[in-house]
C-alpha cells in the first residue's frame, strides 16, 4: 500500500508529540499531585485538632463557670492554669495551622501555574511543530513530490519534461543540485534516445528502400524487423507478416517439413551459412535467401538471428514476359519490314502477269490454276507477318470481347510448319457455339503459343497436338493435349514456379519461365489452369476463362 511520506513524517511527528506531552503531564501530575494530596491531609488534620482543642477550651470555660463558687482557690488557680495552657495551644496551632493553610494556597497557585506552563508549552510545541512541518513541506517532500513527478513522467515516455530550479535564488541546498543533476541526465538520455530514434528511421528508410522484402527472425521465430517491401507482399496473410514467421504461411505453429523449407531449423541444425529456396505463398512465387546473424553485446553475449531476402518472382515473371513481348516484337518488325516489302514486290509481278497472259485462259487450264496457287501462297505469307506483329503488339490493360477459337487458329497457324517438320498431327475440337472472354487478346494468345510450343518439344518423334474448346454455365474451357513424354507425378506442383525445367526433352530445354509466364496471364483473365500428366503417356492442360458479358447474354 502507497503512504507518502509527507503522511510518515506528520504523523511520527504528532504521535511523538504526543507521547511527550502525556508522558510530561503523568510526571507532573505524579509529583505535584501526590504533594498537593499530602498537604491536603496535614491540613486537615490540623484543622481537626484545633477544632478539638477549641471545644475542649469551650467546656472548661463553661464548666470554670458553672463551679466558680464551689471550688476552692487551689482549684480554681489549677483550673485556670490548665485553661491557659490549653489556650497557649490552640493559639500555637492556629498559627501552624495557619501557615499551613498559606502553604496550601501557594501550592495551588503553583499547581495552576504548572498546569499553564504545560498548556503554553504544549501550544510552543504544537506551533514548533506545524511551522516544522512546513519547513519540512517546502525543503524536503515538495522537491521529492516533483522529483517523483518527473520520474514518473518520464517512466511514462515523456523525455521532455524538466524539474523547474530557480535560477534566481542566492541560497541553493541539496535537492537543488539534485534536480539540476537529473536534468542534466534527462538531457543526455534525450539526446541518446533522439540519436537511436534517427539511427533506426535511418536504418528503417535504408531496408524501405530495398525493392525486395526483408524480414529479420530470432531464435524464437518472432519478426523482429521487416520492411516495407515485405508488408506488402505478406498484407493478406495472417498478422499481415509480423508476429511469429510461419504466420506468412497462415499456420499456427512451425512450419512442418514436409510442407516447407525452414530457413531458421535449416541454418540452426545444418549450421550453413546461407540458403536459396524458392516458396509459393499464396500463389505467388518467392525467392528466399537466408543467412544467419549473430549480435554481440558488450558482456559477450551472443543473440542469435537470420536475415531474409524475399523477392516476389512474379514481377520477374512479368518482367519476362513483358521482354519476350518486346524481343518478339522487334523480330516481327524485322520480318514484317525485310519480307512484307518482298512479297508485295511479288504480289505485284504476279498480279500482273496473271492479268496480262493469264487472264483470257480458261480457269482449269493448268498453267493458270498453277499461277492462282503461287499468288494465294504470296498472299499467304504475307498475313503471316501481320499474324506475328499482332501477337508481339503489347497492348498493355487493354480489355476487349474476343473468340478464343479465332485467335487459337492464328497461333497454331504460326506453328503448322514446326509441327509438320516434327510429323505432328495437330487436331481441333471447337464448340459450335462462339466462345467469347474478355481481356487482352495478345496476353491469350501468348498463352496459347507457350502451351502449344511445350507440347511439340514433348514430342521430338513426332505425336498428335489436341486442342478442344468448350463451355460449361460460367466458363470457356480450353484443353490442350499431347501425347509426349509427360510429367513425373513429383515434379508437377513445380513446374508453375519460375526457373523450374523439368527437361521433358533433352532436345528443348527451357529457361523455366514459360509456364509461370502461363499462369501469371491465366491469373489476369480471373481465370484458372490445371494439369493432368501420365510419364510417356502425356500431358493435358486444362484453363477455365470466365465467360464473356456476350456469352452470358447469349446464354
Amino acid at each position: 500500500m502507497y503512504f507518502s511520506l509527507n503522511k510518515k513524517i506528520f504523523y511520527t511527528v504528532f504521535v511523538l508529540f504526543i507521547f511527550m506531552a502525556v508522558l510530561f503531564l503523568s510526571m507532573f501530575l505524579s509529583i505535584y499531585t501526590k504533594k498537593y494530596q499530602e498537604d491536603r491531609d496535614t491540613l486537615f488534620l490540623r484543622n481537626k485538632y484545633v477544632l478539638e482543642l477549641l471545644y475542649e477550651n469551650i467546656a472548661l470555660r463553661k464548666e470554670l463557670d458553672r463551679d466558680t463558687i464551689k471550688l476552692s482557690k487551689e482549684s480554681r488557680a489549677a483550673i485556670s492554669g490548665d485553661l491557659g495552657q490549653k489556650q497557649e495551644e490552640l493559639s500555637r496551632e492556629q498559627k501552624i495551622s495557619k501557615e499551613l493553610q498559606q502553604n496550601y494556597n501557594e501550592r495551588t497557585v503553583a499547581f495552576k501555574e504548572g498546569a499553564k506552563i504545560i498548556g503554553i508549552s504544549s501550544l510552543l510545541s504544537l506551533i514548533s511543530i506545524i511551522i516544522l512541518g512546513f519547513l519540512l513541506q517546502k525543503w524536503v517532500i515538495n522537491p521529492i513530490k516533483r522529483l517523483t513527478k518527473a520520474s514518473k513522467m518520464i517512466s511514462d515516455g515523456d523525455f521532455s519534461h524538466r524539474i523547474k530550479v530557480d535560477k534566481k535564488q542566492i541560497f541553493f541546498d541539496e535537492f537543488d543540485t539534485l534536480a539540476k543533476t537529473f536534468n542534466t541526465m534527462i538531457d543526455s538520455v534525450e539526446g541518446s534516445i533522439k540519436e537511436i530514434k534517427s539511427a533506426e528511421t535511418f536504418l528503417q528508410s535504408l531496408i524501405d528502400a530495398i525493392p525486395d522484402g526483408i524480414r529479420v527472425i530470432d531464435h524464437d521465430y518472432n519478426v523482429v524487423l521487416t520492411n516495407k517491401a515485405y508488408l506488402k507482399q505478406m498484407h493478406n496473410h495472417k498478422g499481415n507478416g509480423c508476429g511469429k514467421c510461419f504466420y506468412a504461411y497462415d499456420f499456427d505453429k512451425p512450419c512442418l517439413e514436409s510442407s516447407y523449407r525452414c530457413p531458421l531449423r535449416e541454418i540452426k541444425s545444418l549450421k550453413a551459412k546461407n540458403i536459396n529456396i524458392i516458396q509459393s505463398i499464396g500463389g505467388h512465387p518467392l525467392s528466399i535467401s537466408a543467412a544467419p546473424l549473430k549480435i554481440r553485446d558488450n558482456k559477450q553475449d551472443t543473440d542469435f538471428y537470420i536475415i531474409e531476402s524475399i523477392r516476389d518472382l512474379s514481377d520477374d515473371v512479368r518482367f519476362s514476359h513483358e521482354q519476350k513481348v518486346a524481343s518478339l516484337g522487334f523480330l516481327a518488325t524485322s520480318v514484317a519490314h525485310e519480307i512484307k516489302n518482298n512479297l508485295g514486290s511479288v504480289r505485284m509481278i504476279l498480279e500482273g502477269l496473271l492479268e496480262k497472259y493469264f487472264k483470257d485462259m480458261d480457269d482449269d487450264a493448268p498453267e493458270k490454276k498453277y499461277m492462282q496457287m503461287i499468288y494465294n501462297q504470296i498472299v499467304t505469307s504475307i498475313n503471316i507477318p501481320e499474324r506475328l506483329l499482332k501477337l508481339a503488339h503489347y497492348s498493355g490493360e487493354e480489355q476487349e470481347n474476343f473468340d478464343v477459337k479465332e485467335s487459337i487458329n492464328e497461333v497454331l497457324s504460326l506453328l503448322d510448319y514446326e509441327a509438320k517438320r516434327n510429323g505432328i498431327e495437330v487436331i481441333k475440337d471447337y464448340a459450335s457455339a462462339d466462345s467469347y472472354i474478355t481481356g487482352n487478346e495478345a496476353d491469350f494468345e501468348m498463352i496459347i503459343l507457350n502451351l502449344a510450343q511445350n507440347a511439340l518439344k514433348a514430342m521430338p518423334n513426332g505425336g498428335k497436338l489436341e486442342i478442344s474448346t468448350d463451355k460449361d454455365k460460367n466458363n470457356v474451357i480450353i484443353s490442350i493435349k499431347d501425347t509426349g513424354v509427360g510429367i513425373a507425378a513429383d515434379k508437377i506442383q513445380h513446374i508453375f514456379e519460375p526457373f523450374y525445367s523439368d527437361g521433358r526433352s533433352s532436345r528443348h530445354q527451357g529457361t523455366g519461365l514459360g509456364l509461370a509466364i502461363v499462369k501469371s496471364l491465366v491469373e489476369k483473365f480471373k481465370g484458372d489452369i490445371s494439369v493432368d500428366s501420365e510419364l510417356n503417356k502425356g500431358t493435358t492442360f486444362t484453363i477455365k476463362f470466365p465467360k464473356s458479358k456476350r456469352n452470358k447474354l447469349q446464354n
